[in-house]
């Protein structure tokens, strides 16, 4: 029926560019665009033929390169947009433009003065009637493999040469690529998953269901500039607020001038770039108390992205349009996630096997995550 409207529409003749955008389970995407390219609705001959897919692509690395090897025997590599709404964001973007268009940062990005990184994606909604669903793919599929790992990629790549697609992909790559991979018993040592109470009690769960609802990962990038800098990784349902951040927490300096008293509100310089609910930027500075005496006070330099902005899927569906691939994943990246993630997978169902930690819903998380980033850390929760 597709094809029969669209020959209608064009009468066979008209030269239209066609973008499909396949809103369906991930376990149709193979039929459906065999079904479209034998019906020749992907040839190229008059005018662009796109693909527009969304997570999640494949289960795991080897069902990620069956998918799309089965993909590409009816459509090429530069028709197949794997988008990512949350690169859609202003602020996902901004990252690059605040590294790589601010001298003032970029010389300090690098392991001789940042002491860690954390990235955050945390909901305060519960599974609900996805339940079905999270139990075949838990925090690890539905949120590290694409949206933490996107976010780290962007954080902590080299400068590209250009903003052109080739050159950011590259480089997301790139590091990506130079993520330490562990071995089970490591992944077990640098990660700690729990599940919210009540879960159990869902349709669809068992009562023995291990599925993990929150995780946390220790990852560490092998090259030049990160070698020995923590990356921490964090996502959960039910937990207390909505709210998705990269931050980046510098070291001390080498040497405090001050008395010991004047130095109680002290706190390392750490740069937040929040994501949502409410776009920001923010960077925690040290600053002199007023009044008489030379003590020193946490204060906070805030930029607020204005309200009303371009929505992510809008912005990523006119680059498809468009054919603008900058913020679209390609395959390597696809294959260097699941690479990355399938140890920690593997780690769960073994080395983890019986450690699951318990969560209340409306909390940050189980307890053994405070203590899996302490002693010398904290996590980055709003205060409100």
């Amino acid at each position: 029926r597709l094809y029969d409207f669209i020959r209608a529409d064009t009468h066979g003749e008209a030269k239209e560019d066609r973008l499909y955008f396949l809103a369906l389970s991930p376990t149709l995407y193979e039929g459906t665009v065999h079904a479209l390219g034998d019906a020749g609705m992907l040839d190229e001959t008059n005018g662009v033929r796109r693909l527009v897919v969304e997570k999640p692509f494949g289960t795991d690395l080897e069902s990620a390169r069956l998918l799309n090897e089965a993909i590409h025997t009816r459509a090429n590599e530069h028709q197949l947009f794997r988008i990512d709404h949350y690169l859609g964001k202003d602020t996902v973007q901004n990252l690059i433009v605040f590294r790589f268009g601010n001298t003032i940062f970029e010389p300090l990005w690098n392991r001789n003065y940042i002491d860690h990184v954390q990235i955050s994606v945390l909901e305060d909604l519960d599974v609900g009637d996805r339940a079905a669903y999270y139990e075949h793919s838990g925090v690890l599929r539905d949120m590290f493999q694409s949206h933490l790992l996107q976010l780290l990629a962007l954080a902590a790549m080299e400068p590209p040469a250009t903003n052109h697609a080739d050159s950011l992909r590259n480089e997301k790559a790139k590091v990506l690529s130079a993520i330490r991979r562990p071995t089970p018993q490591q992944a077990a040592e640098n990660s700690v998953r729990g599940q919210y109470r009540g879960y159990r009690q869902l349709d669809g769960v068992s009562q023995a269901s291990s599925t993990a609802t929150y995780a946390a990962l220790r990852l560490f990038i092998d090259n030049w500039r990160w070698q020995g800098v923590p990356f921490y990784l964090r996502s959960g349902k039910a937990l207390r607020q909505k709210y998705t951040e990269v931050a980046i927490q510098f070291r001390e300096p080498p040497h405090r001038i001050f008395d010991d008293e004047d130095t109680s509100g002290l706190v390392p310089n750490m740069l937040r770039i929040v994501i949502q609910p409410n776009e920001a930027i923010r960077l925690t500075i040290d600053n002199k108390k007023p009044g008489p005496r030379l003590q020193a006070e946490a204060q906070e330099l805030e930029y607020k992205f204005p309200m009303g902005m371009r929505d992510a899927y809008e912005r990523l569906l006119l680059d498809a349009v468009a054919g603008d691939a900058s913020l679209i994943s390609r395959a390597d990246e696809f294959y260097l996630s699941f690479a990355i993630e399938d140890p920690y997978t593997q780690a769960w169902e073994t080395e983890l096997a019986a450690q699951l930690y318990p969560y209340q819903p409306g909390t940050w998380g189980p307890n053994a995550a405070d203590q899996f980033i302490a002693p010398d850390r904290y996590w980055s929760n709003p205060v409100n």
